[in-house]
């Protein structure tokens, strides 16, 4: 190597939708999918999942007529901007839009909530680039972050003009206009470290 020269950047691989679903499909791991990359998504720790389940049990304990509540298992893809990814929770209230691109029908794309159970690894990313690429969804009513070390929900609710309500939420209760109210002291009572 000549001094003073940097050594060429590695590239990273790219893949298309199509070898994302196909290399999903044989994975036993999550993966998301943003810009031509494949990207592991971490396991949650227990408190995470166990409030990830109670906000999903919420939803489906008071659901609409018409809606379903999913749980982190759900891919959904942003078709904007082409990511793929598993919320924590999601909701659709109406008919459910598969992805076009998906031939397995397994993809949604019209959720109308969005829960992000947030974690040390991936609360900026969550609250950034995440959150950016979600506000592209036309059907997304709520996008709702919630913390694990406090009891703390954050709420952004789109308004009719399509700018986005922001609630910080640390006592007493949040009613979603998905039909769930979620009780900060019960769904924080007795979480596992």
């Amino acid at each position: 190597m000549i001094v003073g020269m940097t050594a060429p950047a590695r590239l990273r691989p790219r893949y298309s939708y199509a070898e994302y679903l196909a290399y999903e499909r044989d994975s036993e791991l999550k993966h998301e999918f943003d810009d031509g990359e494949i990207v592991a998504m971490a396991g949650g720790s227990r408190r995470h999942n166990a409030l990830a389940l109670r906000i999903g049990a919420a939803l489906d304990a008071a659901r609409r007529p018409g809606c379903v509540a999913f749980q982190s298992d759900q891919r959904v893809r942003v078709l904007a901007t082409g990511k793929a990814t598993y919320p924590d929770v999601s909701l659709v209230c109406g008919p459910i839009a598969g992805d076009p691109a998906d031939p397995d029908g397994s993809t949604l794309t019209n959720p109308t909530l969005i829960v992000e159970v947030l974690s040390p690894a991936t609360e900026a990313y969550d609250r950034g680039g995440k959150w950016q690429q979600y506000q592209l969804i036309p059907s997304l009513q709520e996008y709702v972050l919630v913390s694990q070390s406090e009891p703390r929900i954050e709420h952004y609710r789109r308004l009719p003009s399509g700018a986005w309500e922001y609630a910080d939420v640390t006592t007493g209760t949040l009613a979603l206009a998905a039909g769930a109210v979620l009780e900060l002291a019960r769904l924080y009572d007795d979480l596992p470290a």
